[in-house]
């Protein structure tokens, strides 16, 4: 191998940790604040914090069985253990501030930064909220639906940070597309249509959000 393909090997070894720290991280919390340069930077960062917490260890077994290890001799059981440690501690440390994060838990919000979100529609929608949606497009049309799981199993769902801002609503509310004024059935509730609605934030002028149980 050469001296280059040594070190951009060596390179990935360091930096794998953070990089799977921080996309379990991505997984539960979201990618809000990445772009490429932040990515990187992030990988960087907290491979260093795991290889901080790491150095005595890796110190202790390169000093005992770096060279039984190099003559081929007969290693401990407990050795072949140690890659499973090197993919799931770094799992691990990500996937609980992730949580942490998710549920808006204190020391969470002192690791990661008190502002979960960066835009008012993140913030909205990340805890999967249960409500009424009731919305005003540019066209001059209303719609309305329900931000919630039907009794089929149909979820809404919210695009986040950095991708476009779009919303599905798997139910959409019977509605006055000229007044906004909601049409009500013979017992004076709100009549669910058996039909879903999928609106681009670029399309929408004014949104209304009623969180419901």
């Amino acid at each position: 191998m050469t001296g280059l393909g040594a070190a951009t090997l060596i390179l990935i070894v360091l930096l794998l940790p953070g990089a799977m720290c921080s996309w379990m991280f991505e997984r539960l919390a979201g990618r809000f604040g990445i772009g490429l340069k932040d990515r990187a930077l992030r990988f960087m960062g907290v491979s260093a914090v795991l290889l901080a917490f790491a150095a005595w260890p890796l110190y202790w077994v390169y000093t005992n069985y770096w060279d039984a290890f190099v003559r081929r001799e007969t290693l401990p059981w407990w050795f072949w253990g140690l890659p499973i440690l090197y993919i799931f501690v770094p799992l691990a440390a990500g996937s609980l501030p992730g949580l942490g994060w998710k549920r808006n838990w204190r020391w969470a919000r002192f690791i990661v930064g008190r502002d979960r979100a960066p835009s008012a529609w993140d913030h909205l929608f990340q805890d999967q909220p249960t409500g009424g949606i009731r919305c005003k497009l540019k066209s001059g049309m209303w719609i309305a639906g329900l931000y919630a799981e039907t009794s089929e199993g149909t979820r809404p769902f919210a695009s986040g940070y950095p991708d476009p801002q779009d919303l599905y609503l798997p139910a959409i509310l019977r509605i006055d597309t000229e007044s906004g004024e909601l049409v009500l059935d013979a017992n004076g509730q709100a009549e669910v249509l058996d039909q879903g609605a999928l609106l681009r934030w670029r399309d929408i002028e004014y949104l209304e959000f009623v969180p419901t149980e």
